[in-house]
């Protein structure tokens, strides 16, 4: 990882309110202490969630609703909404009927009762059948996130109860193989719309993944991204995904997740500064020790597991 300050990062949550550091969030926030990611008020990187645009001319940000196209109703149906006192904070994968990967950055705070994870969604306009909520059990961070630079941000949540399988209501699988370079790959999401609010329906755009030597040189991220990240391109048009850190990075004739989305570039209208997702390769065997620990009917723990009270 490059400590060149040109490229330096800080952490990955919204400090549009204040400004804050990365720091131990106090035990009565999270039930325990754990490394809370908080954004220093200036960096040169923003996550995923706060904004990724393109814009048509230098110092002209436009805002379009991720500048794809509204995703065939349930055609994701692994996609999740974590949620955050109704309102949509991240997206998420659906891998087994308990547990939903998304990013570190997404940690929720706070009591369980305020956060939930939505499942079956097309829309998140109220009461919109067949979406289904869930409370969430137990959170487990991956143990290597660094939110100084925004290693291993990967998040395993735990609901409270298992989640019917249907239709509009399934697993996705893991890639088993990193995507090549040139691999055209998707994500979708709700993101943030020209009015600053999600997306109320469910929105895709298509990406193509981006040669990684190419991703670390320094017209880029001068050797700020890591052997365990996927750097990919969002195109020469209009695009905005503010709202969907956390959602996967999904390539293959048959859809599995690649990647989970984390950060852009600090400038929005800078088109050098590609979007970087979290490999899922590089961490199956940490996602798949998860699982199988604390499954129902197996004896064990996960690794460093929070459990939300």
């Amino acid at each position: 990882m490059s400590t060149n300050p040109a490229v330096s990062r800080g952490c990955a949550c919204s400090c549009a309110l204040q400004p804050c550091l990365c720091t131990l969030a106090p035990a009565a926030q999270l039930g325990l202490g754990y490394p809370r990611p908080l954004c220093p008020p200036a960096r040169a990187w923003r996550s995923f969630g706060e904004l990724i645009l393109h814009s048509k001319a230098p110092g002209t940000v436009l805002a379009s609703v991720i500048g794809g196209e509204e995703a065939e109703p349930h055609s994701r149906p692994y996609l999740v909404s974590v949620q955050h006192r109704g309102t949509h904070a991240c997206g998420g994968a659906l891998l087994h009927p308990r547990w939903v990967l998304t990013a570190a950055h997404c940690l929720p705070t706070g009591t369980a009762a305020l956060w939930k994870v939505v499942v079956g969604l097309h829309s998140l306009a109220k009461g919109q059948p067949p979406a289904q909520t869930f409370g969430i059990r137990m959170v487990c961070p991956h143990p290597g996130y660094r939110c100084d630079t925004m290693e291993n941000d990967l998040l395993l949540l735990q609901v409270g109860q298992k989640v019917p399988l249907s239709r509009t209501q399934r697993l996705v699988g893991l890639r088993q193989q990193e995507p090549a370079a040139g691999a055209s790959c998707s994500v979708a999401g709700w993101g943030v719309s020209r009015a600053g609010r999600p997306s109320p329906r469910l929105q895709q755009l298509q990406v193509v993944v981006m040669d990684a030597r190419m991703c670390n040189n320094s017209r880029f991220w001068d050797g700020g991204i890591a052997s365990t990240m996927i750097c990919f391109q969002v195109g020469y048009k209009d695009s905005c995904m503010q709202g969907d850190s956390g959602g996967p990075l999904v390539c293959g004739r048959r859809a599995a997740v690649a990647g989970v989305i984390s950060f852009t570039g600090q400038d929005a209208t800078d088109p050098f500064k590609p979007p970087v997702a979290t490999s899922v390769v590089k961490h199956r065997k940490w996602i798949r020790r998860t699982l199988r620990s604390s499954c129902p009917g197996h004896i064990g723990h996960t690794d460093q597991p929070i459990p939300l009270t």
